[in-house]
């Protein structure tokens, strides 16, 4: 028989740890935890358009963005946002 729901705990970590750990979750404050959020999505942001820019030196700074949103997004909605993309990019 298969789990349709994998366990609250992961495995990796003992139930002690884990109760600990949701403990000082639930004491945080919405406005601590909407930040953490923000301040995470930011540093994939910057990785993200690191990443690109490693990959491709090459690009200017618009092509990089421009090839940042068709990973993101998808080549399809891309370029309905930004058309330039089929005359920037290669």
């Amino acid at each position: 028989m298969t789990l349709r729901n994998p366990p609250a705990i992961p495995a990796d970590t003992d139930p002690e740890t884990w109760r600990i750990q949701m403990a000082a979750m639930a004491a945080r404050t919405p406005d601590d935890r909407l930040a953490e959020w923000a301040a995470l999505n930011r540093a994939l942001e910057v990785m993200e358009w690191e990443s690109m820019v490693r990959r491709h030196p090459e690009y200017s700074e618009r092509q990089v963005f421009l090839a940042v949103m068709r990973a993101r997004y998808g080549p399809k909605l891309a370029v309905e946002a930004w058309p330039d993309i089929l005359t920037e990019l290669p």
